[in-house]
Protein backbone atom coordinates (compact mmCIF):
# COMPACT_ATOMS: atom_id res chain seq x y z
CA UNK A 1 0.00 0.00 0.00
CA UNK A 2 1.34 3.47 -0.91
CA UNK A 3 0.73 6.72 0.88
CA UNK A 4 0.16 10.22 -0.56
CA UNK A 5 1.06 13.22 1.55
CA UNK A 6 0.41 16.90 0.80
CA UNK A 7 3.15 18.79 -0.97
CA UNK A 8 5.37 21.07 1.07
CA UNK A 9 4.61 24.76 1.54
CA UNK A 10 4.69 26.74 -1.67
CA UNK A 11 7.09 29.62 -2.05
CA UNK A 12 5.31 32.72 -3.29
CA UNK A 13 7.13 34.28 -6.27
CA UNK A 14 8.13 37.91 -5.98
CA UNK A 15 5.93 38.72 -8.97
CA UNK A 16 2.83 37.49 -7.10
CA UNK A 17 3.81 39.28 -3.89
CA UNK A 18 4.29 42.53 -5.79
CA UNK A 19 0.98 42.08 -7.65
CA UNK A 20 -0.88 41.52 -4.37
CA UNK A 21 0.78 44.55 -2.77
CA UNK A 22 -0.15 46.75 -5.73
CA UNK A 23 -3.79 45.65 -5.53
CA UNK A 24 -3.88 46.65 -1.87
CA UNK A 25 -2.18 49.93 -2.77
CA UNK A 26 -4.79 50.61 -5.47
CA UNK A 27 -7.53 50.01 -2.89
CA UNK A 28 -5.85 52.50 -0.52
CA UNK A 29 -5.58 55.13 -3.25
CA UNK A 30 -9.23 54.57 -4.13
CA UNK A 31 -10.16 55.16 -0.47
CA UNK A 32 -8.42 58.55 -0.56
CA UNK A 33 -10.20 59.45 -3.79
CA UNK A 34 -13.62 58.47 -2.39
CA UNK A 35 -13.02 60.48 0.80
CA UNK A 36 -12.09 63.58 -1.22
CA UNK A 37 -15.19 63.13 -3.33
CA UNK A 38 -17.36 62.91 -0.21
CA UNK A 39 -15.77 66.06 1.21
CA UNK A 40 -16.03 68.27 -1.86
CA UNK A 41 -18.69 66.80 -4.20
CA UNK A 42 -21.41 68.99 -2.66
CA UNK A 43 -19.34 72.15 -3.06
CA UNK A 44 -18.54 71.28 -6.69
CA UNK A 45 -22.25 70.71 -7.37
CA UNK A 46 -23.03 74.09 -5.80
CA UNK A 47 -20.37 75.74 -7.95
CA UNK A 48 -21.81 74.10 -11.05
CA UNK A 49 -25.21 75.50 -10.12
CA UNK A 50 -23.68 79.00 -10.04
CA UNK A 51 -22.31 78.49 -13.55
CA UNK A 52 -25.71 77.70 -15.02
CA UNK A 53 -27.48 80.40 -13.03
CA UNK A 54 -24.99 83.02 -14.25
CA UNK A 55 -25.63 81.87 -17.82
CA UNK A 56 -29.42 81.94 -17.33
CA UNK A 57 -29.72 78.24 -18.12
CA UNK A 58 -31.76 75.48 -16.55
CA UNK A 59 -30.07 74.28 -13.34
CA UNK A 60 -31.26 70.69 -13.78
CA UNK A 61 -27.69 69.83 -14.78
CA UNK A 62 -26.66 70.31 -11.16
CA UNK A 63 -29.02 67.51 -10.16
CA UNK A 64 -27.33 65.28 -12.71
CA UNK A 65 -23.96 66.27 -11.30
CA UNK A 66 -25.07 65.36 -7.78
CA UNK A 67 -26.43 62.00 -8.90
CA UNK A 68 -23.24 61.31 -10.81
CA UNK A 69 -21.16 62.08 -7.71
CA UNK A 70 -23.26 59.73 -5.55
CA UNK A 71 -22.98 56.93 -8.10
CA UNK A 72 -19.24 57.52 -8.31
CA UNK A 73 -18.88 57.18 -4.52
CA UNK A 74 -20.89 53.94 -4.44
CA UNK A 75 -18.91 52.57 -7.37
CA UNK A 76 -15.70 53.58 -5.59
CA UNK A 77 -16.64 51.60 -2.47
CA UNK A 78 -17.41 48.54 -4.60
CA UNK A 79 -14.03 48.84 -6.33
CA UNK A 80 -12.28 49.08 -2.94
CA UNK A 81 -13.87 45.85 -1.69
CA UNK A 82 -13.08 44.03 -4.94
CA UNK A 83 -9.44 45.14 -4.95
CA UNK A 84 -8.91 44.06 -1.32
CA UNK A 85 -10.44 40.64 -1.96
CA UNK A 86 -8.40 40.14 -5.12
CA UNK A 87 -5.20 41.16 -3.36
CA UNK A 88 -5.83 38.66 -0.55
CA UNK A 89 -6.77 35.68 -2.71
CA UNK A 90 -4.03 36.35 -5.26
CA UNK A 91 -1.51 36.22 -2.43
CA UNK A 92 -2.97 32.80 -1.49
CA UNK A 93 -2.45 31.43 -5.00
CA UNK A 94 -6.13 31.33 -5.97
CA UNK A 95 -6.47 30.79 -9.71
CA UNK A 96 -10.01 32.28 -9.85
CA UNK A 97 -8.74 35.48 -8.23
CA UNK A 98 -5.94 35.61 -10.76
CA UNK A 99 -8.39 35.42 -13.66
CA UNK A 100 -10.73 37.96 -12.05
CA UNK A 101 -7.77 40.31 -11.63
CA UNK A 102 -7.30 40.24 -15.39
CA UNK A 103 -11.02 40.77 -16.04
CA UNK A 104 -11.92 43.29 -13.34
CA UNK A 105 -8.53 44.98 -13.60
CA UNK A 106 -8.98 45.41 -17.33
CA UNK A 107 -12.40 47.02 -16.84
CA UNK A 108 -11.08 49.29 -14.06
CA UNK A 109 -8.11 50.17 -16.24
CA UNK A 110 -10.37 51.27 -19.10
CA UNK A 111 -12.53 53.33 -16.73
CA UNK A 112 -9.46 54.96 -15.19
CA UNK A 113 -7.98 55.87 -18.56
CA UNK A 114 -11.35 57.30 -19.65
CA UNK A 115 -11.52 59.37 -16.46
CA UNK A 116 -8.00 60.71 -16.97
CA UNK A 117 -8.74 61.50 -20.62
CA UNK A 118 -11.92 63.36 -19.65
CA UNK A 119 -9.95 65.44 -17.13
CA UNK A 120 -7.13 66.24 -19.54
CA UNK A 121 -9.47 67.21 -22.38
CA UNK A 122 -12.13 68.90 -20.24
CA UNK A 123 -11.26 72.34 -21.63
CA UNK A 124 -11.71 71.10 -25.21
CA UNK A 125 -15.11 69.60 -24.33
CA UNK A 126 -16.17 72.84 -22.64
CA UNK A 127 -15.15 75.00 -25.59
CA UNK A 128 -17.16 72.72 -27.87
CA UNK A 129 -20.20 73.09 -25.59
CA UNK A 130 -19.84 76.91 -25.71
CA UNK A 131 -20.22 76.83 -29.48
CA UNK A 132 -23.72 75.41 -29.03
CA UNK A 133 -24.48 77.58 -25.95
CA UNK A 134 -22.59 80.89 -26.25
CA UNK A 135 -24.12 82.13 -22.99
CA UNK A 136 -21.87 79.73 -21.08
CA UNK A 137 -18.87 81.38 -19.40
CA UNK A 138 -15.32 80.90 -20.55
CA UNK A 139 -13.33 77.96 -19.28
CA UNK A 140 -11.40 80.07 -16.78
CA UNK A 141 -14.61 81.60 -15.44
CA UNK A 142 -16.17 78.16 -15.26
CA UNK A 143 -13.23 76.85 -13.22
CA UNK A 144 -13.42 79.85 -10.92
CA UNK A 145 -17.13 79.37 -10.23
CA UNK A 146 -17.13 75.57 -9.89
CA UNK A 147 -14.10 75.31 -7.64
CA UNK A 148 -14.53 78.58 -5.72
CA UNK A 149 -15.17 76.70 -2.45
CA UNK A 150 -12.68 73.87 -3.16
CA UNK A 151 -8.98 73.98 -2.19
CA UNK A 152 -6.60 74.73 -5.05
CA UNK A 153 -4.83 71.40 -4.57
CA UNK A 154 -8.01 69.37 -5.13
CA UNK A 155 -7.80 69.02 -8.92
CA UNK A 156 -4.06 68.22 -9.16
CA UNK A 157 -4.30 65.69 -6.32
CA UNK A 158 -7.33 63.89 -7.76
CA UNK A 159 -5.66 63.76 -11.18
CA UNK A 160 -2.46 62.28 -9.72
CA UNK A 161 -4.53 59.77 -7.71
CA UNK A 162 -6.32 58.64 -10.87
CA UNK A 163 -2.99 58.11 -12.66
CA UNK A 164 -1.54 56.16 -9.71
CA UNK A 165 -4.62 53.95 -9.51
CA UNK A 166 -4.33 53.11 -13.20
CA UNK A 167 -0.67 52.15 -12.72
CA UNK A 168 -1.41 50.12 -9.56
CA UNK A 169 -4.10 48.16 -11.42
CA UNK A 170 -2.21 47.73 -14.69
CA UNK A 171 0.99 46.30 -13.20
CA UNK A 172 -0.67 43.29 -11.45
CA UNK A 173 -2.28 42.32 -14.75
CA UNK A 174 1.19 42.09 -16.29
CA UNK A 175 2.91 40.53 -13.26
CA UNK A 176 0.37 37.71 -12.93
CA UNK A 177 0.80 36.86 -16.61
CA UNK A 178 4.58 36.40 -16.33
CA UNK A 179 5.94 32.81 -16.47
CA UNK A 180 7.38 33.15 -12.96
CA UNK A 181 3.84 33.44 -11.56
CA UNK A 182 2.38 30.34 -13.27
CA UNK A 183 3.57 27.57 -10.90
CA UNK A 184 2.15 29.30 -7.82
CA UNK A 185 -1.40 29.03 -9.20
CA UNK A 186 -1.21 25.39 -10.28
CA UNK A 187 -3.15 22.83 -8.29
CA UNK A 188 -0.96 21.11 -5.72
CA UNK A 189 -0.25 17.45 -6.46
CA UNK A 190 0.20 15.09 -3.48
CA UNK A 191 3.64 13.56 -3.20
CA UNK A 192 4.04 9.78 -2.93
CA UNK A 193 5.63 8.52 0.25
CA UNK A 194 6.53 4.88 0.90
CA UNK A 195 4.75 3.14 3.78
CA UNK A 196 6.61 2.48 7.05
CA UNK A 197 9.08 -0.38 6.75
CA UNK A 198 9.17 -0.19 2.98
CA UNK A 199 12.47 -1.31 1.52
CA UNK A 200 14.48 -4.41 2.47
CA UNK A 201 18.11 -5.33 1.87
CA UNK A 202 19.34 -3.94 -1.43
CA UNK A 203 16.37 -1.57 -1.63
CA UNK A 204 13.89 -4.30 -2.60
CA UNK A 205 10.47 -4.37 -1.00
CA UNK A 206 9.92 -6.83 1.87
CA UNK A 207 8.02 -10.06 1.23
CA UNK A 208 4.24 -9.93 1.42
CA UNK A 209 2.78 -10.25 4.90
CA UNK A 210 1.50 -13.60 6.08
CA UNK A 211 0.35 -15.32 9.25
CA UNK A 212 2.78 -16.00 11.99
CA UNK A 213 5.92 -14.03 12.85
CA UNK A 214 6.43 -10.51 14.02
CA UNK A 215 4.64 -7.88 11.97
CA UNK A 216 2.61 -10.58 10.18
CA UNK A 217 5.56 -12.12 8.29
CA UNK A 218 6.22 -15.90 8.24
CA UNK A 219 8.56 -17.09 11.02
CA UNK A 220 12.09 -18.10 9.96
CA UNK A 221 12.76 -21.87 9.49
CA UNK A 222 14.14 -23.76 12.55
CA UNK A 223 17.90 -24.49 12.65
CA UNK A 224 19.03 -28.01 11.54
CA UNK A 225 19.48 -30.65 14.30
CA UNK A 226 23.03 -31.42 15.60
CA UNK A 227 25.01 -33.74 13.34
CA UNK A 228 22.80 -33.02 10.40
CA UNK A 229 24.68 -33.13 7.14
CA UNK A 230 26.39 -35.55 4.73
CA UNK A 231 28.57 -38.31 6.30
CA UNK A 232 32.36 -37.73 6.36
CA UNK A 233 34.46 -39.48 3.79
Amino acid sequence: MSFAVPAGPRVRPSTVSLASTLLFAAAGLEVIQVVLSLLYAGKIAEGTKKVYESAGLNTSATTTTGIGSSVGVIFGFIIIVILVLLGYFVSRGNQVARVLTWVVGGIALCCGILNIGTTLFAKTFWDTARKNSPELPTWDKYQELVYSAVPSWYQPVTTVLSILIVIAVALPIVLLALPASHPYFRKEQPQWEPPPGYGGPGGFPPPPPGPGGPGGYPPPPPPPPPGYGPPNG
